[in-house]
């Protein structure tokens, strides 16, 4: 009897930059479903809750929270992004091997370069 597994599994497989963005896809699909009630917490504050919103707004100014907010900006353009990577393969457009590989780091490009900007700007 062998001791290797019976089907393909994530343990056999080296993980390439294709299935990285994928699996980070649904992951911060995920954490977007979590973080927006607190999100709409914050906005929907402005509306009915003016000394609530200034509170939040405080708390938005702590370096540590400042950083978690760039992180979460970093998935929030990861998910947009790639978003689009699968909206264009829904009609079979940039399926070729190449074109693969090309998209996700141009992706990994753009959400680096939005994202620096975006740290510089709240940070600034």
């Amino acid at each position: 009897m062998t001791t290797s597994p019976l089907s393909p599994h994530l343990q056999i497989h080296k993980p390439v930059l294709t299935m990285i963005f994928s699996i980070t896809h649904r992951i911060s699909g995920i954490a977007f479903a979590i973080s927006l009630p607190f999100l709409a917490l914050w906005i929907g504050s402005s509306f009915y809750a003016p000394t609530l919103f200034e509170v939040l707004s405080l708390i938005f100014n702590f370096p540590l929270i400042k950083i978690v907010f760039v992180i979460w900006f970093f998935a929030l353009n990861h998910h947009l992004l790639n978003g689009l990577k699968y909206f264009f393969w829904t009609f079979a457009r940039g399926m070729e091997l190449n074109q693969v590989y090309l998209i996700s780091y141009l992706i990994l490009s753009i959400n680096i370069v939005m994202t620096a900007f975006f740290t510089w700007y709240i940070f600034t």
